[in-house]
């Protein structure tokens, strides 16, 4: 892994199959990590995940039927194994404090396909080791098989969301809480689960939900307070009833949304583009809606000034690039040609 020189990276990206960093505002760009196995996005290749204070980059390389999990210290950092698993890991989460990297590994028999064991481990960067808080075995033919995807950590670190559903079913599951300490799973929510993207603000302990029931073709967002141990509390809605909403980002704040917005276009198709909201009752202000163009995946920078986001083209599926647009005027600026799938965090002196 090439060292990065100079200042820490605010934007790490996807491009291709390598990693790279971005410095902002100089623009300075270089690889920081090579040979990524597919697109982390659809959950078939190598999840990473930057630490909130730009630290620490977590990475999972995902073989046959065997996971590793490597962490490296930025800037400059070699990525160092931490871990090896039987299994695949599908998501890395930082906590809010950058100390822990969470992952849930399930495990499957490599003949059957059978899901035989799911786990949750958390690795601390500062004492160097693994802890298992929850551990879910499933042996026998009759075994009720469920799930466990990681959604994120709750507000202050205590706790981490969790879906469980059964195993090879179309449901998303429900929205449980697991103690970070050790426990069983506490449901949350049986009707709402976190959205996709940055769906939990420390900043305002608050949360982006989705409804797990169908509203028609609609999928609109909801905004709710959490407790430390997960608990919710006054869901409101927060986009128009008949939206439907993909991924999501919290200002750094915790004031503003930024969130792509699906809207269905002729033979099937949707357009989606970038709008922002906020939970105090202002009006959505799109942000984006050239038509040879769909947004995905926002992510803030740290300032709370700009907006980083990738695009394709609309006539085919093809890479348009990494953008970034810059508020209050909503001014948009190629970043790189290539890039896709950032995350963002504060650069030096943080």
């Amino acid at each position: 892994m090439p060292a990065m020189q100079g200042p820490l990276a605010q934007v790490l990206f996807e491009r291709g199959s390598e990693l790279w960093g971005l410095c902002l505002p100089a623009n300075e760009r270089q690889p920081v990590v090579q040979g990524l196995q597919g697109a982390s996005s659809f959950g078939v290749g190598d999840p990473w995940a930057l630490a909130p204070n730009g630290r620490y980059l977590a990475l999972a390389r995902n073989g046959d039927g065997q996971v590793t999990l490597a962490l490296a210290a930025l800037p400059g950092g070699q990525l160092q194994e931490v871990g090896r698993y039987a299994g695949r890991i599908e998501a890395l989460r930082w906590s809010h404090d950058s100390t822990r990297v969470a992952c849930v590994v399930n495990r499957r028999d490599v003949r059957t396909g059978d899901l035989q064991e799911a786990s949750l481990h958390l690795y601390d960067v500062v004492g160097w080791r693994d802890t298992v808080p929850y551990r879910q075995a499933f042996e026998g033919p009759d075994t009720v098989r469920q799930e466990l995807w990681l959604e994120g950590w709750v507000p202050g670190d205590q706790a981490l969301y969790v879906a469980i559903a059964g195993d090879r079913t179309a449901d998303a599951g429900m929205l449980y809480a697991l103690n970070a300490r050790g426990g069983e799973p506490r449901l949350v929510s049986a009707d709402y689960a976190l959205k996709g993207g940055q769906a939990v603000s420390a900043a305002s302990a608050r949360v982006l939900l989705r409804a797990r029931a169908a509203r028609g073709r609609a999928a609109p967002l909801f905004v709710a307070g959490v407790a430390p141990d997960g608990s919710l509390s006054d869901i409101q809605p927060l986009s128009p009833d008949d939206w439907t909403v993909g991924a999501v980002a919290w200002s750094p704040d915790g004031q503003q949304v930024a969130a792509e917005r699906l809207e269905t276009q002729a033979h099937g198709t949707y357009a989606v583009h970038l709008w922002l909201l906020a939970p105090d009752g202002a009006e959505p202000r799109q942000l984006t809606g050239d038509p040879i163009f769909r947004e995905e995946q926002p992510v803030w920078t740290p300032d709370g000034q700009a907006i980083v986001f990738g695009r394709w083209r609309t006539e085919r599926p093809e890479p348009a690039g990494l953008w970034t647009l810059h508020l209050p005027a909503a001014e948009l600026e190629l970043l790189d040609e290539s890039g896709l799938r950032a995350q963002a965090v504060a650069g030096e002196g943080r």
